[in-house]
């Protein structure tokens, strides 16, 4: 009896969502490694806060230009052009980053490969949104936001062991090379994937309709696509970024246990991705959103309250954040990279995904900024506290401005 085969479309939309979520993973490992390098990078360098502030927020800097200017240029020229672009980009200065030899350098190495990123984070939603059928895309686009968290979470099991094994001024250089590895395996199987065709359809039809022009979309869908994924990112990076110091400085554990301890956490907002992928079509967006956000922001105010009243158990805090990691990565971690590529119309999709990952990567450098000015004046429970308000915000902010997108076909034009 001859066995059955996979339809070769099925098996093409299969490489698509992996080489797509090949570049979210990247997107994962860059933006957490850099909270594990900063440690032997400090002893190196000898960084002060602000530095040390500016080189974990290059990254994300570099990510608001590669994902505004990346989602206009891929609603032009087409999706594939700019996923193979912004991979050769990536490896040219991961690896610059890795061989600088200069604080400054590796700052502004580090700010261009997060041009490369952003502009990731703007195609590859877009480009698997436009392949999805309507019945089961949440799960899909939920595959390709899971591999962030595998990123982030590879970033920190691999650098306690690097860290702790590798001396200081290798240690840092050899976590940003380990990057290109993926990236160029992503960059020859990017060349041979294909144009999305309903892009194609539209950019063949562009003449014969109104043209779209950046703004005249209806207020509510900026909104929704942008405030929340800012106000996710203000805690997600901005809490994340610095837990690892914030965990030491602290005297709460060790350098190994304040890398692993944030690891573990990114590990629950991978676990809580892997339930939302399951429910997101049955659910819908929004309410998986909602609930995420609230929950995350009420765990973070028990753990804020917990510190107060000063019982500084290392495990029970970061059991804490595990579960508001969970609570986070089963709602908003997951739903705000989806929602703008499904409801705005082709041929704004991805810069209006562009622009709300820009808007997010905002969020994150004021959060990193923030939260550092309220730790020294407030300490980490103030950190909490903060960033816990800023989860609530976004669930007041998602239903009140909700649009729901599950189970309805992509856009084309408004009406």
């Amino acid at each position: 009896m001859q066995s059955p085969t996979v339809p070769s479309d099925e098996i093409l939309f299969q490489r698509i969502r992996m080489v797509s979520s090949l570049g979210i993973l990247l997107d994962g490992y860059n933006l957490s490694i850099i909270a594990v390098s900063l440690i032997p990078m400090t002893r190196q360098f000898h960084l002060v806060s602000a530095q040390m502030g500016l080189l974990a927020s290059a990254t994300l800097a570099g990510s608001i230009v590669g994902g505004w200017s990346a989602g206009v240029l891929a609603d032009r020229y087409g999706r594939k052009t700019l996923l193979i672009g912004d991979l050769i980009v990536f490896i040219l200065f991961s690896g610059a980053s890795a061989l600088a030899v200069r604080y400054l350098w590796v700052v502004l190495a580090r700010l261009v490969v997060g041009i490369a990123i952003g502009a990731d984070y703007a195609i590859s939603p877009t480009y698997v949104a436009e392949f999805a059928l309507p019945k089961s895309r949440g799960f899909h686009m939920g595959y390709v936001w899971l591999a962030w968290s595998v990123g982030a979470v590879g970033s920190f099991g691999l650098g306690a062991v690097v860290v702790n094994s590798v001396a200081p001024a290798l240690s840092w250089r050899l976590l940003f090379a380990v990057a290109i590895i993926p990236a160029a395996i992503g960059l020859i199987m990017r060349h041979q994937l294909p144009e999305s065709p309903i892009w194609q359809k539209m950019r063949f039809k562009e003449r014969q309709i109104a043209k779209h022009k950046l703004g005249r979309s209806p207020l509510q869908l900026w909104i929704l696509a942008m405030v929340p994924w800012f106000l996710l990112d203000f805690t997600s990076y901005g809490l994340g970024l610095l837990l690892p110091v914030l965990l030491k400085s602290n005297h709460l554990t060790s350098t190994t246990g304040s890398i692993l301890g944030t690891g573990l956490a990114a590990l629950f907002g991978g676990l809580g991705t892997l339930w939302a992928m399951k429910r997101l079509d049955r659910l819908g967006r929004i309410r998986i959103q909602v609930q995420g956000f609230l929950l995350s922001g009420l765990m973070l105010w028990v753990l804020a309250a917990i510190l107060w009243l000063h019982l500084q158990i290392f495990i029970g805090l970061l059991a804490g954040l595990m579960v508001a990691n969970f609570f986070s990565g089963s709602g908003p971690g997951t739903t705000c990279g989806i929602i703008p590529a499904e409801i705005f119309p082709t041929l704004e999709r991805a810069t209006a995904l562009g622009a709300a990952t820009a808007f997010s990567r905002v969020g994150a450098i004021v959060g990193v900024f923030v939260l550092a000015f309220v730790e020294a004046r407030f300490h980490f429970e103030g950190v909490l506290a903060v960033a816990g308000l800023s989860s609530v915000l976004g669930a007041v902010v998602s239903w009140y401005w909700r649009i729901e997108p599950n189970q309805t076909t992509l856009p084309d034009t408004f009406s």
